[in-house]
């Protein structure tokens, strides 16, 4: 039963600290407002036994004093200036005297008869109101001996009118308060979670204000310090990686020149197809190295459907089956240049490992721009979907580029693309073939 209880919690329960803050906070306010106003309720409608007793003992004496003192024919004038919401005074005799009363009314009866003082007399009865409902009321005698019955009402908890609107107003400040309060003791975190977000995309991103409070301030001071140890450790790889591959390839276009004045033939073109292999891979890694120095760049406004349009004319005219299909007139904010290595990135991963490679541009969506690029081909086994985007990963353990490729290709287009702001996914499509997704805010 506890285990379910559980689960019933787990799932209403929001995953959301702002939610579950604003919860707690205003559930807290709420139950002190509550109490708070139940404290005054009882203070003003439940006053102690005791107390109460004695000030309504001490009412009724003294009204009883007010009508032994008028003279007979004015006592009817003065019942209901007497009278109370909860009883009432009437001048008559009759019902039947109660036998056995509570020790509580046997005392405030007792009370009440020193507090009136002699010749007065007081009892409970029972009697038998318009209604011939049985009620219980107290018959008292003044001094000449006249009967007066005090009737007791149904008792009725008097409410302001105002005062239903008061507390939805007060609820309302507690909430409005209650978010500003939540708001404001998460909007760090939401900061800190998108410069993280975008830690990834841009190493040069701005830092992160450090003001607002203490612990706010500390945090933001450790991820910006956080932050250059990364870039800083990123940009000393780069350079590392890109000066390898510059100085690779002065031997390598000296080993190809030394193999043309090799005498065989066959021996001669496998030594230059390796050489061209380590060109390639020389050159790929050059171009993952300055992926991100490229694009430093300004952005400008770019006609998508034109770029990828001319793309596909080039491929076209020499000899590739590649469609585009996409409406006019969709621009983007973009860098051109690193948006054009993207597609012919994908579009070569296509027209390598499968055909029919179809271009498609969707602009449908709000602030959002998705471009595809899908094959008929085998596709990519599920379990390599996600490690094809690392450098020198390859589906196929050949060694062959010719069947395998570099391992280059799908991670320099991840990086562009992680650059641009954009997200790229891959995806097995139904019949066979693989599925490039772009996706950009307009």
């Amino acid at each position: 039963m506890r285990g379910r209880f559980r689960r019933v919690v787990a799932r209403l329960w929001p995953d959301s600290l702002f939610r579950r803050l604003a919860i707690i906070l205003f559930a807290g306010l709420l139950a002190a407002h509550g109490l708070s106003y139940g404290l005054v309720a009882l203070n003003v409608f439940g006053l102690s036994s005791e107390e109460g007793d004695d000030y309504f003992m001490r009412y009724i004496a003294t009204a009883v004093a007010v009508l032994d003192r008028v003279k007979p024919e004015e006592r009817p004038a003065w019942l209901e200036r007497l009278g109370r919401p909860t009883y009432r005074y009437v001048l008559r005799d009759g019902g039947e005297i109660e036998a056995a009363p509570p020790k509580r009314r046997q005392g405030n009866l007792a009370r009440l008869r020193v507090m009136m003082g002699e010749g007065h007399d007081a009892q409970t009865v029972f009697y038998l109101d318009a209604q011939n409902r049985r009620r219980l009321g107290w018959l008292i005698h003044l001094k000449d001996g006249s009967p007066l019955m005090l009737e007791f009402v149904a008792r009725r908890t008097v409410i302001s009118p105002w005062l239903p609107a008061a507390f939805a107003a007060q609820l309302f400040a507690l909430a409005f308060f209650t978010w500003i309060a939540v708001k404001l003791a998460t909007q760090p975190l939401v900061r800190l979670e998108r410069a993280a977000n975008g830690f990834g995309s841009d190493l040069r991103g701005e830092p992160l204000p450090e003001d607002g409070p203490k612990e706010v301030a500390r945090a933001a001071t450790a991820f910006n310090a956080m932050k250059r140890r990364i870039a800083e450790q990123a940009v000393e790889r780069i350079q590392i990686l890109a000066g390898i591959s510059r100085r690779l390839q002065t031997p390598i276009t000296r080993m190809r020149l030394r193999a043309d004045f090799l005498g065989d033939g066959d021996a001669r073109e496998k030594l230059q197809g390796d050489l061209q292999e380590m060109q390639t891979l020389v050159k790929q890694g050059l171009a993952l190295a300055r992926g991100r120095d490229e694009i430093a760049g300004q952005r400008c406004q770019t006609d998508l459907h034109a770029l990828i349009d001319s793309l596909v004319c080039d491929y076209s005219d020499a000899g590739e089956s590649v469609r585009f299909s996409g409406e006019r007139g969709v621009t983007i904010f973009t860098h051109p240049q690193a948006l054009r290595r993207i597609m012919i990135n994908l579009i070569d991963n296509g027209l390598k490992f499968g055909e029919d490679v179809e271009v498609a541009i969707d602009a449908q969506r709000s602030n959002r721009i998705v471009i595809t690029v899908s094959d008929r081909g085998p596709g990519i086994p599920d379990e390599h979907l996600k490690s094809v985007f690392l450098p020198f990963y390859r589906v196929e353990a050949s060694r062959s580029r010719e069947t395998g490729g570099t391992g280059l290709g799908l991670a320099i287009a991840q990086q562009l693309v992680s650059a641009l702001r954009g997200t790229l996914t891959l995806a097995n499509r139904d019949g066979g073939g693989l599925e490039a997704r772009l996706e950009f805010s307009s």
